[in-house]
């Protein structure tokens, strides 16, 4: 890729763009490993990852003595770190942490029933997630035992098995039992609410 293609990037050229997005893919992969959105995924880091990118783009000025290459990374890495940043501020603590008590939570098993967070078409859209968001809650406060609570809490930190296992002072075979069973009552209450 060359400065071309950003140049026609910026001036909207969506061939242009593409490529310019494949060429930094894997920097912006390397720009979110080992970061955490509270309440999001990895998906949350990449797209926040692509909107540096995007900015990199429009502002970028040729005429300055400085590659494209180093300002696209400097702008991923900032806009990655300011969601992050953002995220884990008080300003949004009541929405992270909604899920179980005050225990910040990953989604990702929510995934295949609802669409990702830029994908709502309507706001009708984005107030059904919460709401889906919110009765999982509900469910999972009601129905896991406090084992099952603490697992699913680990799990969501992406903690393995045996680590939770080890925090827990439990056998690894029961924290594994745990997940396993957290799992089909995740996905049951996923099933009946689609029905629905």
């Amino acid at each position: 890729m060359n400065e071309i293609d950003v140049m026609l990037a910026k001036n909207g050229d969506n061939e242009a763009i593409e490529k310019v997005f494949l060429k930094y893919k894997n920097d912006i992969l390397r720009n979110s490993r080992n970061l955490f959105i509270k309440g999001g995924d990895v998906d949350d880091l990449l797209q926040e990852g692509y909107i540096g990118l995007l900015k990199a783009i429009k502002s970028f000025d040729e005429t300055r003595e400085v590659c494209f290459s180093t300002f696209a990374n400097l702008c991923i890495k900032r806009q990655i770190i300011t969601a992050v940043k953002s995220s884990n501020s008080n300003k949004n603590l009541r929405l992270n942490t909604s899920i179980i008590g005050d225990k910040d939570v990953n989604l990702e098993d929510l995934t295949q029933y609802a669409k990702p967070s830029l994908n709502y078409s309507s706001p009708e859209d984005l107030l059904l997630g919460k709401e889906l968001v919110n009765l999982l809650g509900n469910f999972l406060n009601d129905n896991l035992t406090e084992l099952e609570k603490k697992v699913f809490y680990y799990i969501c930190k992406q903690y393995k098995y045996v680590e939770i296992a080890e925090l827990l002072n439990e056998p690894p075979k029961k924290i594994d039992n745990a997940i396993q069973r957290v799992k089909k009552k995740i996905l049951a209450y996923l099933t009946e609410y689609k029905k629905g």
